[in-house]
């Protein structure tokens, strides 16, 4: 499998498939692929607790699994709203935390999970995040250029929240929400994330 991001800050991804490999993505997120290339619409996490979860995350039911079963190679192309962050998850063992709703696709089928925090909705992202575990590459809808934060130990950073992308699950109890007068004077909102280090954050370039 290979896989290239085309574009700037609007960005696709093109996925070439060998035979027989698979890719996986949401609901809406082609935009095209090639004859020999089969989609099925699966239900993700089957029972009424999955289902649930899903929901409630912000995510469709349904994930969309692409299958090369041509005897060449053949090409596929996925995308979400504006740009595209690719996280590797092999380095993150627990699994990442990111807002809910920025799934787009992966290479291999991931398990999406919600988590509550109080931290997202007094900022204003919502109650519910995304977590995101399993194995392979996870492509995150971003926009503008996604930025890597390696937060050392006894460090802390401020982050906007509508620029945060997703932080290490391993770290989420040490990310919070941290009030100021003066950043609501000066337009940044009530509060921001706050995320003491040891920690690998992802955020925006840009606010939206």
């Amino acid at each position: 499998m290979n896989c290239k991001i085309i574009g700037y800050d609007l960005k696709s991804l093109e996925v070439e498939l060998g035979y027989g490999e698979k890719f996986y993505c949401g609901r809406g997120a082609i935009i095209y692929h090639e004859g020999g290339i089969d989609k099925k619409v699966k239900i993700v996490n089957k029972g009424l607790t999955g289902l649930l979860k899903r929901t409630v995350s912000g995510e469709s039911l349904f994930l969309v699994e692409l299958v090369n079963n041509a005897s060449a190679s053949r090409k596929l192309m996925v995308a979400g709203k504006m740009g595209l962050l690719p996280v590797d998850l092999t380095a993150f063992p627990s699994g990442i935390i990111c807002r809910k709703g920025f799934y787009v696709a992966s290479s291999k089928d991931v398990d999406i999970d919600f988590s509550l925090n109080l931290s997202s909705l007094i900022g204003g992202t919502g109650l519910i995040m995304q977590k995101i575990s399993g194995s392979g590459t996870v492509f995150l809808d971003s926009m503008g250029t996604a930025i890597c934060l390696d937060v050392s130990c006894g460090d802390m950073v401020f982050v906007d929240e509508k620029s945060f992308l997703c932080i290490d699950a391993a770290a989420q109890s040490q990310l919070s929400a941290n009030f100021s007068g003066k950043g609501f004077l000066g337009g940044e909102g009530i509060s921001m994330y706050q995320i003491q280090g040891p920690a690998k954050v992802y955020i925006n370039s840009v606010n939206y």
